[in-house]
């Protein structure tokens, strides 16, 4: 497939990356001859340096070929033009990045359609909801959810206390302790053993199987049902919030404003601090009952004010990694139950494990990818998620009629199916199946898998529906 994408950044650069894996024909446009000459060094594609929203470049990058345009620079008015121009190419797939929720408002009369935008991303919004996910459920490191939230995947670390170290997988599921639950994958300290799913050289991936055993220190992943998890939470000693009382958040940033706007809708006691006099102002008067404090996070007495010791969750978006990193470490320091941080380098992400005190993080570029992940995917993914700190993605996919995968038992595919992708759930008519090798997938049947992205292609190709 033909593909072009418009904005070098993080999100550009490894939508690029992931698309180039598979083996499709990429070009990149960007104004900045640095972020050009960065994808030229690391990633076999073209690259074309000037504005996306010029038709002239445009016809240079092949889009009258082109299956998909991708626009995701920092200005809303490139994107927008860039897919209306792709739109009169006949682009099949138009994918912009808006973060101005002005532009297509209801006050303002316009839809992404009038643009022939196929998927509108506002980045600021995916971010809020992912923070208000990870506050509601505290020392969970991410939160997935699929099929209207029924299907859970989360990761969480285990603690010392936690009964089920020492414990196979086996043992557990004979135990009848993970019911309705399967362990996708493991992130554990120290290199691998054999060198396979190395993430660097602090922590490495494990698919496990049933032989593997729980360990201190563990990154979990488990997927099932979201009773069956919740369950499987609080047998490991992971609290849950009914309801946030209160929640602090530093930063009055876009992404800082939409947060304390979602929370307000929840009945949260909601206080912002903000350093600059300017913004701290202007957030006073868009947020109808936040408190707005202006003050520096190092100071302690800014904090005890706010009431760090009482809150549910401390967030810091003031879009610098280095300040939020350690607004996060100062707050913990200083009481803070849960803290949060947005990251926008993805290079950080797996370092922050290292980071004891830091809770989770929210990655701005991961949520865009993995909304632009669920419409280029091919053949019938339905959705997909990247996740944090590891190199894997979570996909949810439909079994095509005649598919390879379909009829048969899961454990006729032990030598077919990639070793390092893993299938968590089988969703039919509303009713959830978490397989076992004598399980069989149907024709139609939404499927959960994880994997690792090289694998993604041979997952595909499984499930792909094949025509005589």
């Amino acid at each position: 497939m033909k593909a072009i994408i418009i904005g070098a950044g993080e999100v550009g650069f490894h939508t690029a990356k992931l698309l180039t894996v598979e083996h499709n024909d990429v070009v990149l446009i960007d104004e900045s001859e640095a972020a050009c000459d960065r994808v030229s060094e690391q990633l076999d594609l073209q690259t074309l340096r000037g504005s996306g929203a010029s038709p002239r470049l445009l016809k240079t990058a092949g889009i009258e070929e082109a299956g998909l345009l991708i626009a995701v620079t920092n200005s809303d008015e490139i994107n927008i033009l860039a897919c209306q121009i792709a739109d009169k190419y006949n682009v099949e797939t138009k994918i912009a990045r808006v973060s101005n929720p002005d532009y297509f408002s209801t006050e303002s009369g316009l839809t992404a359609e009038d643009f022939g935008i196929d998927l509108l991303i506002n980045p600021e919004r995916l971010c809020v909801e992912e923070f208000v996910k990870l506050l509601q459920v505290p020392e969970a490191r991410e939160i997935v959810e699929f099929e209207d939230g029924r299907i859970q995947l989360v990761s969480f670390r285990v603690k010392q206390s936690n009964p089920l170290i020492g414990k196979s997988l086996a043992e557990l599921g004979a135990s009848g302790l993970i019911n309705d639950t399967r362990f996708p994958a493991i992130s554990r300290r120290g290199p691998s053993k054999n060198g396979k799913f190395a993430t660097n050289g602090d922590r490495h991936i494990i698919i496990p199987s049933g032989d593997d055993v729980l360990q201190q220190g563990d990154d979990v992943f488990v997927i099932g049902s979201a009773i069956a998890v919740e369950q499987l939470l609080r047998i490991s000693g992971i609290r849950f919030s009914e309801r946030l009382e209160s929640v602090i958040i530093f930063g009055a940033s876009p992404i800082g404003i939409q947060l304390a706007r979602a929370l307000e809708e929840m009945d949260t006691n909601v206080k912002l601090i903000e350093a600059d006099e300017t913004e701290a102002e202007r957030a006073s008067q868009v947020l109808r009952r936040t408190t707005v404090l202006r003050g520096n996070y190092l100071k302690f007495r800014l904090l005890e004010e706010a009431g760090i010791t009482d809150a549910n969750g401390f967030v810091s978006v003031t879009g610098d990694d280095e300040d939020d990193i350690m607004a996060c470490m100062t707050a913990k320091e200083h009481g803070a139950q849960r803290v949060l941080a947005l990251v926008q380098q993805p290079s950080y992400l797996p370092l922050l494990a290292r980071i004891p005190r830091l809770d989770s993080a929210v990655s701005r570029h991961l949520t865009v990818v993995s909304n632009i992940l669920r419409l280029i995917r091919h053949g019938n993914i339905i959705s997909v998620a990247s996740l944090h700190g590891i190199d894997a993605e979570v996909i949810e996919i439909a079994a095509g009629i005649n598919a390879k995968i379909v009829h048969k038992e899961l454990s006729h595919f032990k030598t077919k199916f990639p070793e390092n992708a893993f299938i968590c759930a089988i969703f039919r008519r509303e009713k959830l199946i978490i397989p076992t090798g004598e399980s069989v997938i149907q024709p139609a049947d939404r499927v959960i898998v994880f994997s690792m992205p090289e694998a993604i292609p041979v997952v595909e190709d499984l499930f792909a529906e094949r025509r005589n």
